[in-house]
């Protein structure tokens, strides 16, 4: 049995719970007091531990890969569409 696992098999509740909060931590979007309860549970239990550094990896590669910005030409394109809908 995996420290995730509950006696039944599924996840326990714990890691439950600090995987359930773990977008919102990465956000900054919980409290301090929570977020140091996700943070302690993460350095305790490797799975979690895990799971927490494949969604850091995750949104790095996804903030890279929205780097790039549109051509100038396709932005005049659609401000040039924008216009003419908006004219009716």
């Amino acid at each position: 049995m995996s420290a995730c696992e509950s006696a039944s098999g599924g996840v326990n509740d714990d890691c439950r719970a600090a995987l359930a909060q773990l977008e919102d931590l990465l956000d900054h979007a919980l409290s301090e007091p929570d977020a140091d309860l996700v943070r302690a549970h993460l350095e305790s239990c490797e799975p979690c531990m895990e799971a927490a550094d494949v969604e850091e990896h995750v949104r790095l590669l996804i903030r890279k890969a929205c780097i790039e910005r549109a051509p100038s030409t396709l932005r005049a394109r659609i401000v040039t569409q924008v216009a003419m809908i908006r004219r009716g």
